[in-house]
């Protein structure tokens, strides 16, 4: 049975639905044993086109338009397309090939359909053209090209560099002076690389001299590194480059004394398990974009600390618990209440938690405080209705598909026993680390829990409003402590799930 979580306004189920995007298509990467090469994309009657004149730039092909007769020849040595305009079958040397579309000639050019390229064009090439939409990309010949997606996570000590790869190959890491060479055994790799956070361990990260290969340029304050190479899942890999300075080079994770962390804390990342009760984790870091959050008196803002520390503990659960990591917003952008918390139940969240930092008008408040959802109407009624909505909707294909549908106001009810369970072992684990709130463990009517289809929680890792936890939270000490303990606390809660 599919499950689909609907907002409610009253008793009235607004669907959520996917929009086409009306932006012009992206181009195509056309990756291939010389490099790669942009293939620009345009849009024409909602299907996606590429200019015959491009693709003569790319392949070394040849036109010569027939307007008489309203065609157009494609050679290559011998072989040749003919095409006719507002016609969706093709000759290619003599055997007709279909198209979804036709060609069409706009503003002088000839324009053909993206499938045109691995329908045709490759029978001309006599190779392999694999079309990949969703990455952009289009794979000349019997390359491996797998996916390397590219993260970065800063700590107080040390700087991680993750590669994911889809899907999975090996990587050799190798030192060179200045810089660390990662190449990987493939024949190119489709690269996707982020901007680099402040710091000095890191001063660079580019493609590499060859087609398979990244270059982390290395900055002032490295000395060494260490490789992780750890299984996400099937088919993917991911391969971590911790740079460390040369006072810790030989030093081994730290002892923590609570509750005050170590001035030189970092990221510890321990061996990985298997994931099993909890696949998947989103971390929603409070505020961001226009909406700062709260902020102290020293300037520190609360939207930037929760996706600092968001980031920290991504890097450990991946690392630990072998589990995917999600990030409402990686980045500064604005997003609603509602939003994050759909954005949970569209990644089909095991655990869903929400960081914050406090604030109070008598500034000697501080300490840590978790939250989990009091839900007035969250009675057995509520808890029965919460489970037994149900419709049958038409399927694709003919048929029909049974849909849970769940009021996006009771959604949390049925996960209240749950969600109570991860706060506690959350409240636990943080009071092993950092300072508590008289109240470190409240329920509260919270909107980014409300519509959370799984055990939800949040965190107000501490009060911006009191001069020395602003002090504390701007440390990537302090945070990385936060994050240890949030992950202690998934651990436990993993126990839990499972017993």
């Amino acid at each position: 049975m599919t499950r689909v979580l609907l907002r409610a306004a009253g008793v009235c189920f607004v669907l959520a639905i996917a929009l086409m995007a009306t932006a012009q298509p992206a181009s195509l990467t056309v990756l291939s044993r010389d490099g790669r090469k942009p293939l620009p994309v345009i849009a024409v009657n909602n299907q996606e086109y590429v200019a015959v004149d491009d693709i003569n730039t790319v392949f070394g092909t040849t036109a010569r338009e027939d307007r008489l007769a309203g065609g157009l020849t494609i050679t290559l040595r011998s072989r040749s397309i003919v095409l006719t305009a507002d016609q969706n079958v093709v000759s290619v040397g003599g055997r007709l090939v279909s198209l979804p579309s036709p060609p069409v000639r706009r503003d002088g050019r000839w324009h053909v359909p993206l499938d045109f390229l691995p329908r045709a064009l490759a029978l001309v090439l006599d190779t392999r053209l694999d079309l990949r939409r969703a990455p952009r990309l289009l794979i000349v010949g019997d390359l491996r090209a797998p996916r390397v997606v590219a993260r970065v996570d800063a700590g107080t000590t040390n700087v991680a560099v993750t590669f994911e790869v889809t899907p999975n190959t090996q990587a050799q890491v190798t030192a060179q002076p200045g810089r660390l060479v990662v190449q990987f055994e493939a024949d190119v790799i489709d690269l996707a690389l982020p901007s680099l956070p402040p710091q000095t361990f890191l001063l660079g990260l580019a493609p590499g001299d060859t087609a398979n290969s990244v270059v982390l340029t290395t900055g002032p304050r490295y000395a060494t590194h260490r490789v992780a190479t750890t299984p996400a899942d099937a088919g993917s890999g991911r391969v971590t480059i911790d740079l460390l300075p040369a006072t810790t080079a030989e030093t081994t994770a730290p002892t923590v004394t609570p509750p005050a962390a170590p001035p030189e804390a970092r990221l510890v990342i321990p061996p990985p398990a298997p994931a099993s009760g909890l696949r998947t984790v989103v971390i929603d870091p409070g505020h961001g974009g226009d909406e700062l959050g709260t902020q102290g008196a020293k300037g520190t803002l609360e939207k930037e600390i929760t996706l600092s520390v968001a980031r920290r503990l991504r890097t450990l659960i991946e690392s630990r618990l072998g589990a995917k990591v999600f990030l409402t917003r990686d980045d500064d952008r604005t997003l609603s209440l509602d939003e994050r918390s759909a954005f949970a139940n569209n990644h089909q969240a095991d655990v869903f938690l929400s960081l914050h930092a406090n604030s109070a008008v008598r500034p000697a408040l501080k300490g840590a405080e978790v939250y989990f959802l009091t839900v007035e109407r969250a009675d057995a009624e509520a808890r029965k209705r919460a489970g037994d909505n149900a419709t049958t909707l038409p399927a694709l294909g003919g048929g029909s598909r049974e849909i849970d549908l769940i009021l996006w106001e009771t959604a949390q009810a049925r996960y209240l026993e749950q969600s109570a369970a991860l706060a506690g072992f959350v409240e636990q684990a943080l009071a092993g680390r950092v300072e508590m709130s008289p109240r470190a463990i409240q329920q509260a009517s919270l909107r980014v829990l409300v519509g959370a289809n799984m055990p939800a929680a949040l965190v107000e890792i501490g009060y911006l409003s009191n001069a020395e936890q602003e002090a504390q939270l701007a440390t990537g000490a302090y945070q990385d402590q936060v994050a240890q303990a949030l992950l202690d606390a998934l651990i436990k809660f993993r126990e839990f799930l499972e017993h």
